[in-house]
């Protein structure tokens, strides 16, 4: 029989899996395959056999041989070789001869396999195999697919790489996958990196999705000053479909055992987070036990109504500046506890909670506030286009050495807006009222203040075109806002700051404080003007400018404790600048004059690029008069298709120091990457300084071991992407 296309229909039932393995984006081209599978059709008919070749012999109830291009096709599925035998009646096909195999999730190709159509199991010898749209493939002695959902791989190895000659790869003597419950079984498996063996593992269980599962996660190594060489193992154990667990035993050459414990757990109307670490026995603290907690809980009551709990806490003072690597962490003052019931309406919201802190740094206290009730009420354009919003407020402070007591306060504030798109015109009004019950206050214990605020906003729009199209606007504005003298020097101060003038909006405040126990007297004038240069087809922002000054008509009297009157002279001058050098670069400066000290009190510039080159750089510059002053810079450059160097300087140009310095390294081809990141930062005592290495080793598509570089150069280096 010497025809180019020989084929055969046949009715069979058997059944057919609609399940497909769920592929993942590829962090690399995905493998050619060195043959490509073909099809007889591509709409077949549910659950017919096609067979298709150069020649052979047909028997509709016993064997037919097939030779010459064959091809046996059911639904998706479909068999190429060079010859094979089908058995109509059984559904059984042996084929040789550059033999592929191919469904709708999976590439086989072998020299040989016994396969059976109708329960979909057979033997594949000599195998390879690649998971389609994905970098996963290998080889196998042996494939034998047991059931529709089980295969087992015998001598068998696994990569993610997307290369012929993959730089790492795992063997195993036996694998077990299982479609029906989403899991793996590996037996005997060793990791190889340019085929030298790393790891040996007899045993591992893993998830063929993105489901959770139970087992050990990758370890981390690394070294610091503060707690020498650091050895970890993390554990995941999946409880439920709705909460989970992870355990880390780390071992420090300088400090001992210590162990983290993280417990989630998510519901329909809750969710929420334990964490508990502790050290039993601390080396470099007398051998104490020293722990950490902190919890975060959420609990809907209703649709707009919930409970939140949140909690810190630490066994003693010195826990953050002595295991943390972060100087935000080492540098904590004071950790919170709140328990907290929000209700929200349609123009209303309400909240009573309980606050209290765990205090890490003793030269400053904490007023606790057990409880704290707060009422809002917003009701924008009634009463003929008027905004009114109401909010009141009622705190018990408590402390163990100071001042304690009561506070009521009730604000009502009205104000409408005139105008259109040309011009715009806003007065308002503003009264509140507080009351203070108080406990050992010097001054007096039962204390109230009724104050007054006015205010007038104004402005107007111009715009023209410029000769490249782009939109110029000009926004002059004015603002007064006036609130009489009252002397508030016996009221104490438990939740109130000065505001600092940073922008040009803070330019436009009623009150120079924070909190509620002080009110500042003001009888002052903004002048202001904003220019941008607008895109009108996309707008887009290309450039801001905007500069206004506060001219004071009186002193100003209300103070903080122990301050001094600022006189009406001392006017108060701020600029901005911001806009886009090009799509890759912005840039943002603002400045504040102060008269006083004929200087600067406040500076601020920052500069950012990155472009699709994923070569990114960040600079930045804060000045605040007899506080701050320092320099922030960091880059992440590639230097090549594979290498990229990352580092961050951050300086205070105040006290002449280094806050922290971090360089590192990384490397990335398609197979795996490795970052090595040397950091050092001051700790909490503004004295020393602490020194750490972190290294990581990422094996594309299988996870990573090492110490967390990748967060720290997250955290650390604007711009940076592992990916």
């Amino acid at each position: 029989m010497k025809q180019k296309y020989l084929w055969m229909l046949c009715v069979s039932v058997v059944p057919v899996s609609a399940q497909a393995a769920e592929a993942y984006p590829p962090v690399c081209r995905v493998p050619t395959p060195k043959t490509t599978h073909q099809l007889i059709t591509e709409k077949p008919s549910l659950d017919a056999v096609y067979l298709e070749a150069d020649g052979g012999a047909l028997n509709r109830n016993g064997v037919s041989e097939l030779y010459g291009s064959v091809i046996i096709q059911q639904n998706q599925q479909a068999i190429n070789a060079e010859s094979a035998s089908y058995n109509g009646t059984t559904g059984n096909v042996n084929a040789s001869g550059g033999v592929k195999l191919s469904s709708e999730n999976t590439d086989f190709s072998s020299d040989s396999i016994n396969y059976n159509l109708k329960n979909q199991t057979g033997t594949i010898t000599n195998a390879q195999y690649q998971v389609r749209n994905s970098n996963t493939h290998g080889k196998s002695k042996s494939i034998e697919k047991k059931s529709i959902d089980e295969i087992q791989l015998n001598d068998a190895t696994y990569t993610t790489c997307s290369i012929l000659e993959p730089s790492w790869y795992m063997s195993s003597s036996s694998i077990n996958l299982n479609n029906a419950t989403q899991t793996g079984v590996a037996r005997g498996v060793t990791l190889r990196i340019s085929d030298v063996p790393v790891f040996y593992f007899p045993w591992l269980s893993f998830s063929l999705n993105d489901e959770r599962k139970s087992g050990f996660l990758s370890p981390k190594i690394g070294v610091s000053d503060q707690s020498g060489y650091e050895f970890t193992i993390p554990y995941y154990f999946n409880l439920s479909s709705n909460y989970d667990a992870t355990t880390s035993i780390s071992l420090f050459s300088e400090r001992g055992l210590k162990l983290e414990n993280e417990f989630r757990f998510k519901s329909e109307k809750s969710k929420g987070t334990l964490e508990y670490d502790f050290f039993p026995e601390d080396r470099q603290y007398d051998d104490d036990w020293r722990d950490y907690f902190k919890l975060e809980f959420e609990h809907k009551i209703s649709a707009r109504s919930k409970v939140t709990i949140k909690a810190e806490g630490v066994s003693d003072v010195d826990y953050f500046s002595d295991s943390s690597d972060s100087l935000i962490s080492s540098t904590t003052s004071a950790l919170e506890r709140e328990v907290a019931y929000l209700v929200e309406g349609k123009n209303w919201d309400f909240s009573l909670s309980a606050l209290d802190y765990q205090v890490l740094d003793t030269s400053s206290e904490s007023y606790a506030k057990l409880p704290e009730l707060k009422l809002n009420y917003t009701k924008p354009h009634t009463y003929n286009g008027l905004d009114v919003a109401v909010s009141t407020e009622a705190t018990y402070f408590d402390s163990s050495d100071q001042t304690t007591g009561l506070r009521f306060d009730i604000g009502v504030k009205a104000s409408k807006r005139f105008g259109n798109d040309a011009w715009f015109a806003k007065p308002s009004l503003e009264y509140r009222a507080t009351q203070y019950t108080l406990e050992d206050n010097d001054a007096g214990n039962d204390l109230s203040r009724y104050l007054p605020t006015a205010s007038f906003d104004s402005g107007l729009f111009f715009e023209r075109t410029l000769s490249n199209n782009l939109t110029q606007t000009l926004e002059p504005r004015l603002f007064y806002t006036y609130t009489p003298y009252e002397d508030q020097s016996a009221i104490p101060v438990f939740d109130t700051g000065f505001s600092d003038l940073m922008t040009t909006s803070d330019l436009f405040k009623t009150n120079r404080f924070t909190g509620k126990d002080r009110i500042a007297d003001t009888n002052q004038l903004t002048l202001a003007v904003t220019s941008r240069l607008q895109d009108p087809k996309t707008g887009q922002e290309k450039l801001k400018i905007s500069a206004g000054q506060i001219i004071y008509f009186d002193d100003r009297k209300v103070t903080l404790a122990d301050d001094d009157t600022i006189r009406e002279e001392e006017t108060v001058f701020a600029v901005e600048l911001s806009g886009k050098i090009n799509d890759q670069t912005n840039f943002s400066a603002n400045a504040v004059w102060d008269p006083e000290e004929d200087d600067w009190s406040s500076k601020e510039a920052r500069l950012n690029y990155k472009d699709n080159k994923n070569r990114s750089v960040y600079f930045s510059y804060q000045h605040l008069s007899d506080e701050v002053s320092e320099v922030d810079a960091s880059f992440s450059i590639p230097v090549s298709e594979k290498w990229s160097l990352l580092g961050r300087a951050d300086y205070d140009l105040f006290n002449n120091r280094s806050l922290e310095v971090l360089a590192g390294v990384e490397y990335q081809d398609c197979c795996w990457g490795s970052r090595f990141v040397a950091r050092r930062y001051l700790t909490s005592d503004n004295e020393t300084y602490d020194d750490a290495l972190f290294f990581e080793v990422e094996l594309k598509g299988l996870g990573s071991a090492g110490n967390s570089a990748t967060s720290i150069l997250q955290e650390k280096t604007y711009g940076y992407d592992k990916d």
